[in-house]
């Protein structure tokens, strides 16, 4: 009678023991099925696609700066300014002349510069030999055609004895501000439509955009290559491209 309950006891442990086996099995099977689920959700989540869009616009420009410097010299500081308003008068008059208002055209003040004698070893001394002086005119003005046609003129007076010095003309667009919002929306299309087709191709799709990082832009010469990481601003032609560019990052889904 002993020896059964003995044996009964023995069977039901190894029964116990058993189910508490089957149990933990079961239960590493769950954690780890759960785990592999969460692992893939985390692995899908972390799918990304960076794509780059871009726009270019062939712009006009719509105001130019152009500056002509008259210089004056002489051995005193009277005789440099009689030359120096010689050549202002006859610059004045040459703008007039063109049509040119007292809107677009500003005058800027008269900077002087004293060169000083120098000993036979090249070591200068107190005693002004010479003074320079100098006014500059500044248009501004919208009309490119008048000013680029005046900016190679001008120096025909200098056959006359006129000390003048045209720099080239700057010519500038002015609604560069609103242009960007809109180049930089078009760019942001151009990346939306590429992250697509290459996620279509992929059998994903695209999900939310997850970054957005804006470049510079980058105005230049017509078909010019040129780049720069700050940014080209070009002022020499008056015809521009303006290009636009932004780099978008996606999630992705299958």
């Amino acid at each position: 009678m002993e020896g059964g309950m003995r044996g009964s006891l023995v069977w039901v442990a190894v029964v116990l023991a058993v189910g508490a086996a089957g149990g933990l099995v079961t239960s590493t099977l769950v954690a780890s099925r759960a785990y592999r689920q969460r692992y893939e959700e985390t692995q899908k989540g972390q799918q990304a696609l960076a794509v780059t869009g871009s726009a270019r616009r062939r712009i006009v420009s719509d105001l130019a700066v152009w500056r002509i410097t008259v210089r004056g010299e002489g051995t005193d500081l009277k005789a440099a300014y009689n030359v120096l308003q010689e050549g202002f008068d006859r610059v004045k008059a040459f703008l007039e002349a063109q049509k040119f208002t007292a809107d677009e055209n500003s005058v800027g003040p008269i900077n002087t510069t004293a060169h000083y004698a120098r000993t036979a070893k090249g070591q200068e001394t107190c005693k002004v030999e010479q003074y320079s002086l100098e006014r500059t005119f500044c248009v501004t003005s919208p009309r490119l055609t008048v000013v680029t046609t005046a900016a190679a003129e001008v120096t025909e007076l200098i056959k006359d004895g006129v000390q003048v010095v045209s720099a080239a003309p700057e010519y500038h667009y002015t609604k560069l501000g609103e242009l960007k919002v809109e180049m930089l929306g078009e760019a942001s299309r151009d990346a939306r439509t590429r992250a697509e087709q290459i996620a279509s191709n992929a059998g994903c799709m695209v999900t939310q955009l997850r970054d957005a990082r804006m470049g510079v832009m980058q105005i230049t010469r017509p078909y010019s290559t040129e780049v720069s990481n700050s940014g080209l601003n070009d002022s020499t032609s008056i015809e521009k491209d303006v290009t636009a560019v932004v780099a978008l990052s996606f999630g992705l889904s299958n």
